[in-house]
């Protein structure tokens, strides 16, 4: 558990510190641009500076992240307990779930659509238009979201999740509270709506680590889930999508779990 906590604060540190130093790097760098221009200070397009220096932050991150946690030995992206001829299967179906539930999230909360063709409005004029940039440029976010979801996954589950489950292997406990505790930081502040498909995410993920004990699918079901609601972004869904989401996701969690259960650790 204190390696949990460890890693925990090791990433925290990091991405703290790359923040900062980032921070400021734009800050100088649309400052100078605003000098040699001759523009009054803070004219520099901010969504512009955002996205430029955004994307360079998240490179540096990763790469240290990545750095870090593989050269010291903390996580990694090892293939895992299933073997090679389930292995596609798994992701097939993993794929399927995570498809559904990003057709939920996308009924629930579309952030770049007209407030009245969803249920969670966007009142942040600024995260629409982030949003909308990255539907419109997916030869920059796509990659962006695989860096991301690779990085944050090597932490979370192959450092902090696994070193709990080797700690304490009562999985059904560890990954119960580890989906509640997911959920509260990063969906409470969005809209309450959105915790119910969030710990349905946090819970198929958790246990997918479980099994597998590798990063490998969890990533690649995170990815999809990203494509997925990049893809229909902006489209209003009716109420009879969630027909297509109960197809989706129940079929393809219980498939999922299945394929993977007789090879899962044993305590």
């Amino acid at each position: 558990m204190k390696k949990a906590l460890m890693y925990l604060l090791l990433a925290f540190g990091i991405i703290l510190g790359v923040l900062f130093v980032g921070g400021a790097v734009i800050g100088f760098v649309a400052g100078f641009i605003d000098g040699f221009q001759g523009n009054e200070t803070g004219t520099t397009s901010v969504l512009n500076m955002m996205t430029v220096g955004g994307c360079c932050m998240i490179l540096v991150l990763a790469l240290v992240l990545n750095w870090v946690f593989l050269r010291l030995g903390y996580a990694s992206y090892s293939v895992g307990r299933i073997p090679q001829n389930v292995r596609w299967k798994v992701i097939l179906a993993l794929a399927m779930a995570m498809s559904g539930l990003a057709v939920l999230y996308c009924i629930v909360y579309n952030p770049i659509i007209e407030p009245d063709g969803t249920i969670i409005t966007e009142p942040d004029s600024t995260t629409r238009k982030t949003f909308l940039w990255m539907k419109t440029h997916p030869l920059v976010s796509i990659p962006m979201i695989i860096v991301i979801e690779a990085t944050a996954n090597l932490v979370i589950y192959g450092a902090v999740l696994r070193e709990i489950l080797e700690w304490k292997h009562r999985p059904a406990i560890v990954i119960t509270v580890y989906a509640i505790i997911m959920v509260l930081v990063s969906k409470l502040y969005n809209s309450p709506l959105l915790i119910l498909p969030a710990f349905m995410m946090a819970m198929l993920e958790g246990w997918v680590y479980e099994y597998s004990r590798s990063v490998i699918p969890v990533i690649i079901g995170d990815v999809v889930f990203w494509l997925v609601w990049l893809f229909l972004m902006g489209t209003v869904l009716s109420g009879a999508w969630f027909i297509l989401v109960a197809l989706l996701v129940i079929p393809g969690a219980c498939i999922t779990l299945r394929l993977m259960e007789p090879y899962k650790p044993i305590d």
